[in-house]
């Protein structure tokens, strides 16, 4: 088991984000899913250690490497992307030599401009390359296909595959984009209101609704019967 939540909860001025949230992480993906609101980025920013918990834990196995793609407030403006990149890459202990090779793997040909000069598909794309300058065991991507186009999504989906593939990497992913995460999940967490509703394999989920579209809409929009 790479990473145990046992009954996590959070709360913001007496108001409850999180309520009891707990769920384990083995290898492989998993992906969360729900609507604005139900405490999809506060799980994660909890389980990054951006965030403490009202009450409740989670322990990650011992050895374990996390990465994450972080906003576009992680970088320097008036910096290049290289240089920001290469800020990081020592903060996180990895060598000039793998930036160079995930930039060329992420098509990144931009490395000498300004990050503010860049548009918001080439930040996002920039802040994709983090979890991936060094071999990470658990990645936290955060809604990581805003503003990619087509290209920049199916490079990550080829890149979340290979790492899983070869690296043995897991990954917790939210996306509104429920086809991303049918094609690379091997679990979905659906999150309402800061519970989790329905833990479940991808592949039972589509052979009882046939995609995640119906699934979404049966588990988390139906009434309550």
């Amino acid at each position: 088991m790479l990473l145990e939540i046992t009954s996590l909860s959070k709360s913001f001025k007496q108001k409850s984000i999180l309520n009891d949230i707990s769920f384990s992480i083995h290898e492989g993906e998993i992906g969360l899913i729900g609507p604005n609101g139900s405490g999809k980025t506060t799980l994660l920013n909890i389980l990054m250690g951006m965030v403490r918990p009202t009450s409740g834990s989670f322990q990650l196995q011992s050895n374990s490497t996390v990465g994450m793609s972080v906003s576009r407030k992680g970088f320097f403006d008036d910096m290049t992307v290289n240089n920001n990149l290469l800020h990081h890459a020592c903060l996180l202990g990895a060598s000039e030599e793998s930036v160079n090779k995930i930039l060329i793997e992420f098509s990144i040909d931009y490395i000498h401009q300004r990050f503010n000069t860049l548009s918001a598909g080439m930040k996002q794309r920039v802040s994709l390359v983090l979890p991936f300058i060094r071999k990470n065991t658990l990645v936290f991507l955060d809604e990581p296909t805003n503003h990619l186009d087509i290209d920049s999504i199916l490079l990550l989906r080829q890149t979340i595959l290979r790492e899983k593939k070869n690296n043995k990497a897991s990954f917790l992913i939210t996306s509104h984009i429920l086809s991303d995460l049918e094609k690379v999940c091997d679990r979905i967490l659906f999150l309402k209101d800061g519970v989790i509703v329905k833990n479940s394999l991808t592949h039972l989920l589509l052979e009882e609704y046939g995609n995640l579209e119906e699934a979404y809409i049966e588990i988390l929009q139906a009434p309550k019967k």
